[in-house]
């Protein structure tokens, strides 16, 4: 049975504006009106159509960006690689450098686009030697005159390539937090929090800056520091030229138009089509090898099945006079009671629970048999499994140096003590070498420092040629770790991740002793980009002609499936991690340089909507020249008041839309909407014509306009006699339906009921939405399955005289009387419908219900509102109102009012500019601190030791043993903390719990402040040794930027406490300097 065409009076924000996207407040009532209207069309007018591209889908207007503008220009360049660069040497007869080998051909790209001053983005695999790029720059600046400023996210990334242009290049200069080498230096290595810092100063060296290398530049993904890189991208001046290094990523193009747009600058995109070096992947399994992915970058599942079929043999066919007895022993029965997971039982052992191993898997991987139970590790059958594979594989096979990844640093320690009797040096002299160097890195070492178990512990494996790298270690000892693997004198190294992130030191061989890890919140596989990252170290170029990659494989198999994605995966993407921070808010309002919202708009999560406004601005005009060529209504009496007949017919509509959803959730609904039950319809067809219930349809997914964007919703729908004019082609007003009266519905103000010879009827299938009025009449005495199923003609005619008689009765009184809602207990309902009622008379009042071409000219008047909600809808996506991160900014304002940071006119005071000069710790805690005079009765011993709980991030389980003085600093800490908290907490800001600040440290610092030994401090903590020097060392920052705040004050006392403070903390182990220096 035909459906009515219907109409979707709905009204939702994201139907249109998406899930993201909020109207404004100002006039978002009457945005809300138009849209009632606006989607209620059967096809709209030709002109607007054709110069707004408004498709009619389902009767229902929606437009699209037109297509006949111009395209928007194109700033990401992808650069062919497979055409090679025959011609670079003569497009290049001088270069700036030379290098003693010929250059990849992404390499030369790179270098012509430098040349010509144009930024570029390179995406290489690991070891494809993307740090020729950021040499030739350097080179060029000297040339030029000029400065380079080479970031990294990491201060030890830093420090090495510091050491490795210091042996190129004659003027290097290093900034970190705790380091300045030659800071006028034309090549100046920081981190990029250093850079950032320098923009917001407005320093002058950024003036002589020409390039601004930025390595590892996939670190944008790290969720609390990649806002940094978009910070200082954006604030970059126009005049600098970008060189981005990255691993291979899928997004580049888009990452690089990001670029573009944002600094109105062309980047041109450079990848390596495949890795310098191959890498084979292999599963280790009990003792023997299975290749699963070679050079060609095909699985192989031979390889996987062979290696599964030895963790999980194949179950041999059960014999019958087998079978009673096995399940014998499932149920445990006689003497087979048993642990979980152990083996078949009989008489004399205690089994596994029922006597067999339980399949105890996690995620893809199922379990078996194997050198490690599933309980966990068996570290007798893991020493033997490592001293085979180190000494009877991997050294047989020549495939040393080897990197052990492992993603527990206990596991790390572990592995390494199982080869205590596994020597991998080649000689006396490499243990000689060994010995001296290890010799020269202590010299600078004094007393206890020596003694250090980790420092001996460090000698010990280092003369054997084995070594550990984690964040564990101190960084002295990770800094030898790092110089003698990339001088070949380490062979195996066990590592965690971390190693694998920017340090250059490629191995012939990378195991991973699983591919599962915990990510802070839960077990998982290893995503494709943090596998290939790692993998990536396997391979060293000029001396292997493959890398190897092994899995180690214990009791958990592997899937087929999570092989496939984890080596063969595409990696992650470049994503925002974008967020707002009251520094960065304060820092933008106080240098005024660039606004606030300017800096959310060009952030990289915004792309995709500033991608749109070009095009926007377009519609817009587009549109704005189309209302201005509408011509004004030539009927005097419309012309005073339709416009607002048309608001007012709006509101109404909305409301009934309200009134009937809530009718139809109610069991009030269910009881009206019975056979007989008379309704008006307002459909761009049946307009205000009255049809009578027949039966329910069927529930069916109906499209509405709602739905026909966001996915179908369970409607009810009915089989309705409707009361209609006897002329076929016109409509219920006796129009055609092509006419513009049947774009926009208004409200059943005038019934249309057929008279004389003119009636008819038609049966149809309506939903609830194509209902404007649920009256209180209804009909009685007709047989609904004769109308309906066997459509008896004589039936039908007889009930639509009864409908017809009921029709004249409305005519009579001069309305449809609608049902009798005063029993429907809901407040909110009651008043919706005093509003309607309200509304209702007041379209009466108005002039043009006196004109009788009103209709007509109503359509005319729904051409208008189409193209004035069109309008506001664009001038929204194109405000700064559109942006996401607007409300976070407005609230975060409001508290910052609240605290006296910035005055009612944004205006930095005096407290904002404290909180301007913290970047190390929370802000908002320690400008409350310092300016609440906090620290003034307590020692810098004291001072620095309470810092730590602002700058620790690590978790200790044991408990800090405080004096008097300490417990109550830390008391006012955290009431500082609470009040923080809960007056961002009122504003909608999530702040930083009291219960996030870390004590445990406390002890520790206050102690290694007042003289302690490093070796005594530690038998204080469980925390490791790296991790206290790291807060140590972060102190120091924070104790500097301290300082800045008591200068910027005028408090002196504290100013002279904070000197104190970082001079107390500043000596030994901690604070010795780099081995790359």
């Amino acid at each position: 049975m035909d459906g009515v065409k219907k109409i979707s009076l709905d009204y939702d924000d994201s139907d249109l504006f998406g899930d993201d996207e909020e109207l404004l407040e100002q006039g978002q009532e009457e945005a809300e009106e138009l849209k009632i209207v606006a989607e209620c069309g059967d096809e709209t007018v030709d002109k607007v159509q054709k110069c707004l591209n408004i498709s009619d889908t389902n009767n229902t207007a929606s437009w699209t960006p037109s297509t006949t503008t111009s395209k928007p220009k194109e700033w990401a360049h992808m650069v062919d690689m497979n055409a090679g660069f025959p011609e670079f040497h003569e497009l290049l007869p001088d270069m700036a450098l030379h290098f003693p080998f010929e250059l990849d051909v992404f390499q030369k790209h790179a270098v012509y686009r430098l040349e010509r001053g144009e930024s570029v983005l390179v995406a290489a695999h690991t070891s494809a030697g993307k740090t020729v790029v950021a040499e030739y720059a350097i080179a060029l600046a000297k040339k030029h005159h000029t400065r380079v400023v080479y970031t990294s996210p990491i201060k030890a990334l830093s420090n090495q390539k510091f050491r490795d242009f210091k042996l190129k290049f004659d003027n290097v200069g290093i900034l970190t937090g705790d380091v300045q080498i030659n800071p006028e230096a034309n090549c100046l290595v920081m981190t990029t929090e250093i850079l950032r810092s320098m923009l917001y100063r407005g320093a002058d060296i950024i003036r002589d800056v020409e390039f601004v290398v930025f390595d590892e530049v996939h670190y944008i993904n790290d969720i609390d520091r990649g806002v940094v890189w978009e910070e200082v991208i954006i604030m970059l001046p126009p005049t600098v030229t970008m060189i981005l290094l990255s691993a291979t990523v899928p997004n580049t193009k888009e990452f690089a138009e990001w670029l573009g747009r944002t600094k109105q600058k062309d980047v041109y995109v450079i990848s390596t089509p495949k890795r310098p070096v191959p890498l084979e992947h292999f599963l280790y399994v009990k003792k023997e090898i299975y290749k699963i992915v070679g050079p060609d970058k095909k699985f192989i599942q031979k390889g996987w099945k062979d290696s599964n079929d030895i963790i999980n043999p194949p179950k041999e066919p059960v014999k019958p006079q087998q079978h009673q007895q096995q399940q014998q022993q499932q149920r445990g029965g006689g003497n087979q009671r048993g642990g979980r997971g152990g083996g078949p039982s009989n008489q004399q052992q205690r089994g596994g629970r029922g006597g067999q191993q339980q399949q105890r898997g996690r995620g893809s991987y199922s379990s078996g048999s194997g050198a490690m139970s599933s309980r966990g590790p068996n570290p007798t059958s893991d020493k033997q499994l490592y001293t085979h594979l180190i000494g009877g594989l991997l050294r047989k096979k020549e495939l040393l140096p080897v990197i052990i990844f492992s993603f527990s640093r206990k596991k790390v320690e572990e592995y390494a003590e199982m080869l205590s009797s596994t020597d991998l040096t080649s000689g006396a002299s490499e243990k000689s070498e060994i010995h001296l160097f290890i010799e020269r890195c202590y010299e600078n070492l004094k007393g206890t420092d020596k003694e250090l178990p980790q420092v001996l512990r460090t000698r010990e494996l280092l003369s054997r040629g084995i070594a550990v790298h984690h964040s564990g270690l101190l960084p002295i000892i990770k800094e030898m770790v790092e110089i003698l693997f990339a001088k070949g004198l380490v062979k195996v190294l066990f590592a965690t991740e971390t190693f694998a992130m920017g340090v250059n030191a490629p191995a012939r061989c990378v195991v991973f002793s699983s591919t599962r890890k915990h990510d802070g919140r839960e077990f998982r596989d290893l995503l494709p980009g943090e596998y290939t990252q790692m993998a990536g170290r396997a391979g060293r170029r000029g001396l292997d002609d493959s890398g190897v990659v092994l899995i180690v494989v214990n009791s958990d198999m592997p899937s087929e499936l999570s092989l496939k994605t984890m080596i063969l995966g595409t990696p992650t993407k470049l994503a925002s991690q974008f967020r707002l921070t009251y520094n960065m808010i304060l820092n933008l309002l106080r240098v005024q340089v660039l606004r606030v919202e300017d800096m959310i708009r060009h952030s990289f999560s915004e792309n995709a909507r500033q991608l749109q406004l070009p095009q926007r601005k377009r519609d817009y005009e587009e549109a704005e020249r189309i209302l201005a060529s509408i011509p004004k209504l030539p009927c005097p009496i419309c012309r005073v008041d339709l416009s607002d007949y048309y608001d007012v017919s709006a509101k109404i509509m909305r409301i009934n839309e309200k009134v009937r959803e809530r009718v139809m959730k109610s069991p009030m609904g269910a009881k009206v909407m019975t056979p007989g039950r008379i309704v008006v319809l307002n459909t761009p067809k049946f307009r205000h014509e009255i049809a009578v219930i027949l039966m329910q349809a069927p529930s069916t997914n109906i499209p509405t306009f709602k739905s026909s964007v966001s996915g179908s919703t369970e409607v009810k729908s009915y089989i309705v006699l409707i009361l209609t004019r006897s002329s076929s082609s016109a409509g219920a007003d006796g129009r055609t339906h092509n006419t513009e009266s049947f774009h926009a519905p208004l409200p059943a103000t005038r019934l249309k009921i057929p008279g004389g010879d003119d009636v008819a009827s038609e049966l149809k299938t309506i939903t609830h939405a194509d209902i404007s009025i649920i009256t209180k009449s209804t009909i009685k005495d007709f047989d609904a399955e004769l109308i309906t199923k066997k459509r008896d003609e004589d039936e039908m005619e007889q009930t639509a005289f009864k409908l017809y008689t009921v029709g004249q009765e409305f005519l009579a009184q001069g309305e449809a009387a609608e049902n009798d809602w005063s029993k429907f207990k809901d407040l909110d309902f009651q008043e919706l419908l005093v509003q309607k009622a309200d509304l209702l008379k007041q379209l009466s009042t108005y002039h043009c219900n006196e004109c009788p071409d009103m209709d007509a000219h109503y359509g005319r008047i729904h051409e208008e509102k189409e193209l004035q909600y069109k309008m506001a809808e664009l001038a929204y996506k194109i405000s700064d109102q559109n942006l996401a991160m607007l409300p976070e900014y407005q609230q975060r304002v409001e508290v910052m009012k609240r605290l006296n940071y910035v005055d009612e006119n944004g205006v930095v005071q005096l407290k904002g500019r404290v909180a301007c000069e913290i970047n190390t710790a929370n802000e908002l805690i320690l400008t409350e601190l310092i300016l609440d005079n906090t620290f003034a009765e307590y020692e810098p011993a004291e001072v620095v030791a309470l810092l730590s709980a602002l700058v620790f991030q690590d978790k200790s389980d044991v408990q800090p043993k405080l004096g008097d003085k300490l417990v109550a600093g830390r008391k006012e800490m955290d009431r500082v903390a609470l009040a923080m908290y809960d007056i961002q907490e009122e504003y909608g800001i999530e702040g930083q719990h009291p219960e996030t600040l870390r004590y445990g440290l406390v002890q520790v610092v206050y102690e290694w402040a007042r003289g302690t030994s490093f070796r005594d401090i530690t038998e204080m903590s469980d925390v490791l040794e790296g991790t206290i020097v790291r807060c140590i060392v972060r102190l120091d920052e924070t104790c500097r930027e301290v300082r800045g705040a008591a200068k910027l004050i005028g408090d002196a006392t504290l100013h002279e406490k904070m000197e104190q403070a970082s001079a107390l903390i500043k000596r030994d182990i901690v604070f010795s300097p780099s081995l790359y220096f």
